[in-house]
Formats: C-alpha cells, sequence, structure tokens
C-alpha cells in the first residue's frame, strides 16, 4: 500500500440542519457507501484515509484544516445519509465542508458522489464548489481518477476516466463513458476499509435496541448484502448511482445484485471478533426477496444462534410465512415494512399492490413469533385525501407496531416524481427563493412535503404527519404493550418521552403562516 494518503474520505455532518432537537442521542451510522469505495481502492494498493464529522465533531472550517495538513491527492466526498432515501437532504452540509475545503486549500481535487449527484450530476457540477462529480456508482470512477491524476492529470487523461462529470475551460460538460457496475464478489470488503470506521464508535437508532439508553446501542454495523431493487416505486430514488451502470447492459428492468452469502458471513464474523458488535444493519433497499435472505439467516444462525440483534428492510408481498421462523432463529429482531398507505388505490401507484389483509396477517405473523416490527408510512402520495391519510392513521394506531416511522412524500431527485414534477413546474423546494435541498429533509424547519394533488397542502400534509406522530406514541394502547413486554418496559417509556419532547418542539416554517 502507498504510504502516501490519495484519497481521504470526508463525511459531512449536519443533523442538526436536519433533524433539529432529534439530532441529539439518536443513531449514527457507519458511512457503508464510502466502504465500498474504500474497499475497492485498498485492494488496488491506494493509501486510504476518512473522517466522519458526525463522529469527530468537525466543523466545516476544522475539517478543511485536517485537510491541509493530510495533504490528499483527491478528497472524494460521499453525499448519504442515515437511510436510503436521505441524500438530498444531507446536500446542504456536504455544500459547506466543500466549500471550506476549496476555500482553505484550492489546489486539492474534490469529487462529490451519491444518490443525489448521480441523479443531477451537470447540476451538481455547475452549483457545488467541487473539482468532478461521479454520475455513477463510485468505485471505479475514484479508482480511475486516482489513475489520471499519478498521469498528470490532463484533459487527455480526464477523458478516460469513467462516469466523471468535469467542466471544460469553456464552460462546456464533460461526461465519459459510462463505468460498469462492481463485481460485488470479488472478495470481502476489506477489513482496513471496517477499521476506518470503527463499528464501536456508531450507535443503532432507539427502537432497534428497544429504545436503550445510547451509551448501550453499540457497537453498531451496516453491512450491506445486496445492491439495488428489482421494484419501481414512484418516490424512490436508490437506484440513481446505479443508472450509469445499468446503460451499460442494456436491460429493462432495475439492477440487483447479491453478495455470496458466505461472504456476507465472513464479514459478520469480522466485526463480531474485532468489534464485538451486537446490533447489525442490513441497508439493502431491498434484503427480503427471494431465497437470498434465508441463505444468510441460516448461515448466521448456524455460525450465531440469536446472539445478534439484527434488522432488515422486508416488502409486505415478499416477507412469506415460510421466511418468519428462519428469520427469527438468526437474530432477526426487527424488519422494516413499507406499508406505506392504507387505501389500496393510493398504494398500488408505489408499485405496492398487496391486499389489505397481507399487512394484518404479515405484521401479526411475525409479532406472533417475536419479530418486532419498523412500519414505514407515508402522508401525500399521489391520489391522496384527508381520507386517506386518516385510514392510514387509524391502519398505523391498529397494527401498534414497536416503532411508527411516518414521512411526507418527497418528490427526491432520482425518483419518477421528481422527473414529473419539474416537467409540470411544481415549486420544488430547490425553486428560486425556496429553501433549497434542506427543503426536503422530514425533520427539518424547512421542510416542505410534496403534493400535486386537488384537496390537501404541503403545510396540510406535513402538519397531519407531525400530530399522527405525537398521537401514535402517546397513545394508551401503545404505552401499555410496552408496558406488558419485558423488552421494552419503564426504560423504553422514559426514552420514547424524551423522544417526544423533541418531537413537539420541532419548528416549521411552512405551519407559521
Amino acid at each position: 500500500m502507498s504510504r502516501r494518503l490519495d484519497v481521504l474520505f470526508v463525511i459531512p455532518a449536519g443533523l442538526k440542519q436536519i433533524y433539529q432537537s432529534l439530532a441529539g442521542d439518536h443513531a449514527i451510522e457507519p458511512p457503508a457507501k464510502a466502504r465500498f469505495m474504500a474497499s475497492y481502492l485498498i485492494r488496488r494498493g491506494y493509501g486510504v484515509d476518512l473522517i466522519d464529522a458526525a463522529i469527530t465533531g468537525d466543523t466545516p472550517k476544522t475539517m478543511a484544516r485536517e485537510v491541509r495538513w493530510r495533504k490528499p491527492k483527491l478528497v472524494v466526498i460521499p453525499v448519504y445519509g442515515f437511510n436510503p432515501s436521505s441524500s438530498t437532504h444531507t446536500m446542504p452540509a456536504a455544500r459547506a465542508f466543500t466549500q471550506a475545503i476549496k476555500d482553505l486549500c484550492p489546489e486539492i481535487i474534490v469529487m462529490m458522489t451519491g444518490t443525489h449527484p448521480s441523479a443531477l450530476p451537470e447540476r451538481t457540477l455547475r452549483e457545488e464548489p467541487v473539482d468532478f462529480v461521479c454520475g455513477g456508482e463510485g468505485p471505479i470512477t475514484a479508482y480511475e481518477l486516482l489513475q489520471a491524476i499519478d498521469a498528470g492529470g490532463s484533459e487527455r487523461d480526464l477523458d478516460n476516466v469513467r462516469s466523471l462529470w468535469r467542466l471544460k475551460r469553456d464552460g462546456s460538460v464533460a461526461c465519459g463513458f459510462a463505468a460498469p457496475l462492481i463485481d460485488l464478489n470479488e472478495e470481502p470488503v476489506s477489513k482496513e476499509a471496517w477499521r476506518l470506521m470503527d463499528p464501536r464508535l456508531y450507535r443503532a437508532h432507539d427502537w432497534h435496541t428497544f429504545y436503550r439508553p445510547y451509551a448501550e446501542r453499540g457497537p453498531y454495523a451496516n453491512p450491506y448484502s445486496r445492491e439495488g431493487c428489482p421494484f419501481s416505486c414512484d418516490f424512490c430514488n436508490i437506484q440513481a448511482p446505479f443508472r450509469e451502470g445499468e446503460s451499460l447492459e442494456d436491460a429493462k428492468e432495475n439492477s440487483f445484485r447479491n453478495f455470496r452469502p458466505e461472504l456476507f458471513v465472513q464479514e459478520l464474523e469480522f466485526l463480531v471478533e474485532e468489534f464485538g458488535v451486537k446490533y447489525v444493519k442490513i441497508p439493502d433497499e431491498m434484503f427480503g426477496f427471494g431465497k437470498h435472505p434465508l441463505q444468510i439467516a441460516d448461515l448466521v444462525a448456524e455460525r450465531f444462534g440469536d446472539s445478534l440483534d439484527i434488522w432488515c428492510y422486508y416488502r409486505v408481498d415478499t416477507c412469506k410465512e415460510s421466511h418468519i421462523d428462519r428469520l427469527r432463529r438468526a437474530g432477526f429482531l426487527w424488519l422494516g415494512l413499507g406499508i406505506e398507505a392504507a387505501n389500496s388505490v393510493v398504494r398500488s401507484q408505489q408499485d405496492k399492490g398487496f391486499k389489505d389483509e397481507s399487512i394484518h396477517s404479515i405484521v401479526h405473523r411475525l409479532h406472533a413469533a417475536g419479530i418486532e416490527v419498523g412500519a414505514n408510512y407515508i402522508f401525500g402520495l399521489p391520489g391522496e385525501t384527508e381520507r386517506s391519510m386518516e385510514e392510514t392513521r387509524a391502519l398505523a394506531f391498529d397494527l401498534n407496531t414497536a416503532f411508527g416511522n411516518f414521512y411526507c412524500d418527497q418528490a427526491l431527485p432520482g425518483s419518477p416524481q421528481y422527473v414529473r414534477a419539474e416537467k409540470a413546474g411544481y415549486p420544488l423546494p430547490a425553486r428560486d427563493g425556496g429553501p433549497g435541498w434542506i427543503g426536503h429533509s422530514q425533520y427539518s424547519k424547512q421542510s416542505e412535503p410534496y403534493y400535486a394533488g386537488n384537496d390537501l397542502t404541503p403545510a396540510r400534509i406535513l402538519q397531519f404527519r407531525d400530530e399522527t406522530h405525537l398521537a401514535y406514541y402517546g397513545r394508551p394502547e401503545y404505552v401499555k404493550r410496552l408496558e406488558n413486554d419485558p423488552k421494552f418496559g419503564a426504560v423504553a417509556l422514559s426514552t420514547i418521552s424524551k423522544w417526544l419532547e423533541d418531537v413537539g418542539s420541532l419548528e416549521r416554517d411552512l405551519l407559521k403562516a
């Protein structure tokens, strides 16, 4: 490995802007996508390091001083967040950190990557203080950019870097040919890459740990087992980084790639043995599909029994009865389900045509097996009305899951909704005079939900979401459920009480009018 620092990953943090009072002791995840890129580069002999501002507490200015002192050839700023759709509202923090670096050490080359930049590469290149934008998945582009820099960094050198977007001297945009999608099974994610983001420093979410005190929510790791999703939900943007690579395959469907289950379990063994990891999030957008999750579950059960606390994403229509007991034996204690809406017409427009009775059946079966549910709901989807939002709230109350996650619909860059909204001239948050990208944040002061329907307004959707969130966790039925379950109890209720204080204190510009 090179002794020189070739690439420094800078993870921006703007949690208070994004979450307001909820930016306290809730959750901090290892930057998983940066780990993919770091591992790819380390295996090819490059010197790599990473600074996560959410862990170090660095401000943009202190981070810039650190970058100047370390003198990397290349700074990569991955723009992601703590859930698959949170890249866009991380953009203000990414801009602040990038600007500080370029102000203090303009000679250092900076590339931005992530879901949002890959969805809007030219706009990101023109609006942000960066030298380059990655329009694809990332690892191959970073590797070839380092090669180009080592060769002298001429225009001709840069032309050969795939999925690299840059401004030419005449102000026009140059974009290299698309980089292919990487082979996830090249070999396991390198141990050196994990050591750049020590799981002992990170903390799982409140609910994942059954609402235990913050200090008890680690060590925490989030190893991937697959990339992409075969479904096409209208609000989803997670496929954006894969689009350039997919264009080479002439495929009509979304890319969907798996790690070999044996490699995933090898990575998990390393995390447990080296860092003592107890809490595991599998952040795949669609872990629960086909035989893959069962293959992993059986191997995990064989190696660890149910000694770990694991959660993952499933769909209602992919969570089969035959899966549930095998998952529970492997320590899967939480499943995140995208229910989205109670109204079947609203729900079916999101590529979720499962029947109403399936929702109740699967949730009840999971509860009976000892698996808790993180149920996700979205208010303001196309076709939504006041009545259909009330139906969704009633469904959430009836299911009474230990975690209810309530969203407002957002037209996120990279999603079909965003494309339609732009074509229709809908006033999105990044409009002239608007709040900017932070308006896409669920909990920000400037939050602006998307709604292009007839009967509702963004303000009403936001108000309904906030009211539902507070009402859900304050219900006697919910409190009783946690009081009667030894996994939760008084500690959980105390944590939730503080959490509700934070939710109740959220400032909302949209609701001041």
